[in-house]
C-alpha cells in the first residue's frame, strides 16, 4: 500500500471506531452519589454532587420512618389469600418495578404460605447506598424479606423482589 493511502486508511478507520465507542457520560461513582458528614451520616449531600448533575439521594430518619411504614404496607398487602388474583395484583401493581410486575402476574395469593407477619420490618441496607432497602419480617412462613429501590430521591420506592429469606 502506498504511504498515501496508508494515511487515508488510518483516518477512516479512526473515525469509523470513534462511533464504536461509548459516550461520554459525567457519572459519578456510587460512593459520590450520596456523602458523609464528619459524623459518619449520609442523611446531607455534598455541594459537588450537584455541580455534575448526579441526582443527591438521601436517607435519614425521615426515609427511614416512610420506608417502615411502606414495607408494612405493602407486606400485608401480599400476605392476603382471601383475594383474588387480580385483587392482589391491582392493590400491588403500583409499587412494583417492571421486572416484578411481569413474575408477579403469575403468583396465586392463595399459594403464598404468608398468612400472619408476626413482626415490624427491620430494615437492612448496604451503608451508603440509600437507593435499595430490604425489609425483614418474621412471619408465620419463617423470615421473608421485601426488597423495594427507587431510582432517586423523589422517586417512588418499588417492590424489586418478595421472598423467604433463605431463597
Amino acid at each position: 500500500m502506498r504511504p498515501k493511502n496508508l494515511g487515508l486508511v488510518l483516518a477512516v478507520a479512526a473515525v469509523a471506531l470513534s462511533g464504536c465507542t461509548s459516550p461520554a457520560v459525567d457519572v459519578a461513582p456510587d460512593s459520590a452519589r450520596t456523602s458523609s458528614t464528619a459524623s459518619g451520616s449520609d442523611s446531607h449531600p455534598e455541594a459537588h454532587d450537584e455541580d455534575h448533575g448526579v441526582p443527591a439521594v438521601t436517607w435519614g430518619p425521615a426515609t427511614h420512618a416512610e420506608v417502615r411504614a411502606l414495607a408494612s404496607d405493602l407486606m400485608g398487602k401480599f400476605a392476603r389469600a382471601d383475594v383474588t388474583e387480580r385483587a392482589w395484583f391491582n392493590a400491588l401493581q403500583p409499587h412494583m418495578s417492571p421486572d416484578y410486575q411481569e413474575s408477579a402476574q403469575y403468583i396465586d395469593p392463595g399459594r403464598i404460605p404468608v398468612r400472619t407477619i408476626l413482626s415490624d420490618p427491620v430494615l437492612v441496607r448496604e451503608k451508603g447506598n440509600p437507593m435499595s432497602v430490604m425489609a425483614e419480617f418474621a412471619t408465620n412462613d419463617g423470615p421473608w424479606v421485601l426488597s423495594l429501590h427507587r431510582t432517586g430521591q423523589d422517586e417512588p420506592w418499588l417492590i424489586t423482589r418478595i421472598a423467604p429469606k433463605a431463597s
